[in-house]
C-alpha cells in the first residue's frame, strides 16, 4: 500500500506556555473541549494545567506543534491502548479542532498503533508490529458509507485553511481593487497551468467512482474545449482569449512556455499528481476548491477587476462585456447557485469509504494551501518587479506619459498660435 504523506498545516498553533487558563486552552484547542481526547486521565475531564502532567507527551508543552509525520507517528509509538480514535464528525467542534484530528488519526489508521487503538474498543485483534509496518486498514473502514456528506466535511475541514487564503496580502489586494495588470497577468498565467494540469488528471481518472460523480466537463472546463462532444486538448479556451487580451497574440507562446512555470505552480501540480499516485478520488477535492470557489468568489473578483483593471463601471455599456474575463464566465451554466447546490448534492453522496472521505479532506486543506503559496508568489514577484509587462500596462504606461506631458503640450501649441497671430499681423503691416 502506497505511503500517505501529510504536510502539517502550517496556521498558527499556539504552544501551552501561551495559554492563561485552562479555559482557554479549550477555546483554542477545540480538541480538549471535553477534555483530552487521546488518554482517559482517571475518567474525569481536564481541571487544570496540572493534570497534563499525568500525560508524559505534554510535560514540555503541546507535543503535535511544528511537527512533521514522522515525529509525531514516534509519539504514537508509546501511545498505551486505552487510547481511543476520534470520530472527526463528533469530537472536532471547528476547523482548527478538524485539523489536529484529521491529521492525527490518519497517523494513528496508518500505523500498527492505530489497530492497537481499535482492538482497546472491541472492534478487531490485531498483533502489534512495528509502527512504520503498514497493516491492513479495517473492514469498517472500507465500506463505502451511506451518506459520507463529503461536501459538508470538506467545507467545515476547510475553514481556517479558507481564512488563511482570505488574509493573504494578494487576496486582501484583490478584494480591494489594489493589485495592477501586470500581477493579474502573472495569477491568470499561473491558473492556466493549474488548470491544464487538473483538467487533464480529472479526464485521465474520470471513471473513478468518486470523480465520475462530480465531473462536469462541459459545464466547468476552463482550458480544455469539448467539440463534438469530445474533449479536444491544446485548445486553451478560455484562458486562450484572457491571456491574449492582457499579454497580446506576440506574447503568447511565451507566458505559456512549460519552462516559465515558477516553484509554486510546479508545487500546486506536483501536489494534484501525487494525490492521484495515493488514490485518484483525492482529485476531488481540488476540483471542489477551484470550481465552487470560481462559481463563487471568483465572481466577486470579477467585478472586482472590471472597476479597478478594466476601468469600467455599472453604467457603461461595456459592463456586462467578457473581454479579459472569460475565465470566470461560465456560459454553459444557467443559474449558478442552483448548479452549486447540485454538485454539493453529489458530493455529499459521492462513493467513498471513510478512509477516502477523511483523505479528500485532507488533501482539501492541502489545496488552500498551494493556492496560498500562489498567491504569495505573485506578491513576491511584483514586489521585486520581476513580472512579464502586460499589453494593457504598457498603453497605460504610454497614456500616462501623455497625460502628464497634455499640459506642456497645451502650452507649447498656445505659444506657437500666439506667435504665429504676431508674425502674421507684423507682416500684414
Amino acid at each position: 500500500m502506497a505511503e500517505t504523506t501529510i504536510k502539517v498545516p502550517s496556521f498558527p498553533h499556539p504552544g501551552l506556555d501561551q495559554l492563561a487558563d485552562t479555559e482557554e486552552l479549550r477555546s483554542q484547542c477545540p480538541a480538549f473541549a471535553t477534555g483530552c481526547p487521546y488518554a482517559k486521565v482517571e475518567s474525569q475531564v481536564i481541571s487544570g494545567f496540572s493534570d497534563l502532567s499525568k500525560c508524559p507527551a505534554f510535560k514540555e508543552g503541546c507535543p503535535f506543534s511544528n511537527k512533521n509525520k514522522e515525529e509525531i507517528r514516534s509519539l504514537f509509538s508509546d501511545m498505551p491502548k486505552e487510547h481511543p480514535n476520534i470520530d472527526i464528525q463528533k469530537s472536532a467542534e471547528s476547523p482548527e479542532g478538524a485539523i489536529l484530528v484529521q491529521m492525527l488519526n490518519q497517523i494513528v489508521s496508518d500505523s500498527a498503533m492505530g489497530q492497537v487503538a481499535a482492538s482497546s474498543n472491541d472492534e478487531k485483534t490485531v498483533e502489534p508490529t512495528s509502527p512504520s509496518t503498514p497493516v491492513p486498514r479495517k473492514d469498517l473502514d472500507s465500506e463505502i458509507l451511506e451518506d459520507p456528506q463529503l461536501a459538508a466535511a470538506m467545507r467545515e475541514g476547510t475553514k481556517v485553511a479558507h481564512k488563511a487564503a482570505e488574509n493573504s496580502l494578494f487576496t486582501k489586494r484583490f478584494l480591494k481593487g489594489e493589485i495592477n495588470r501586470d500581477e493579474y497577468g502573472r495569477y491568470i498565467t499561473s491558473l492556466y497551468f493549474i488548470y491544464n494540469s487538473m483538467e487533464s488528471l480529472l479526464e485521465k481518472h474520470k471513471d473513478n467512482a468518486a470523480i465520475k460523480t462530480i465531473h462536469f466537463p462541459v459545464e466547468l472546463c476552463r482550458v480544455n474545449a469539448l467539440l463534438q462532444g469530445k474533449l479536444t486538448k491544446h485548445i486553451h479556451f478560455f484562458f486562450r482569449q484572457d491571456l491574449e487580451f492582457f499579454y497580446g497574440k506576440d506574447k503568447l507562446a511565451q507566458v505559456t512556455d512549460p519552462s516559465t512555470m515558477t516553484p509554486a505552480i510546479k508545487e500546486y501540480v506536483e501536489v494534484m499528481e501525487l494525490a492521484c499516485e495515493v488514490n485518484p478520488a483525492l482529485l476531488v477535492a481540488h476540483s471542489y476548491t477551484r470550481y465552487l470557489g470560481d462559481l463563487s468568489g471568483g465572481q466577486i473578483m470579477a467585478k472586482r477587476l472590471k472597476k479597478h483593471i478594466l476601468n469600467l463601471s455599472e453604467g457603461d455599456g461595456h459592463w456586462d462585456s467578457n473581454d479579459g474575463l472569460q475565465f470566470y464566465n461560465f456560459s454553459n451554466i444557467g443559474n449558478h447557485n442552483a448548479f452549486k447546490e447540485e454538485y454539493r448534492e453529489r458530493l455529499n453522496k459521492a462513493p467513498v469509504d471513510k478512509s477516502t472521505r477523511d483523505l479528500i479532506v485532507t488533501e482539501a486543506i492541502r489545496s488552500f494551501e498551494v493556492n496560498i503559496g500562489l498567491f504569495d508568489e505573485v506578491q513576491e514577484l511584483s514586489e521585486q518587479n520581476k513580472l512579464v509587462p502586460t499589453a494593457g500596462n504598457e498603453k497605460n504606461t504610454t497614456s500616462n506619459t501623455l497625460l502628464r506631458l497634455s499640459p506642456v503640450i497645451a502650452l507649447s501649441v498656445a505659444a506657437a498660435a500666439i506667435g504665429t497671430a504676431y508674425y502674421v499681423r507684423f507682416y500684414q503691416r
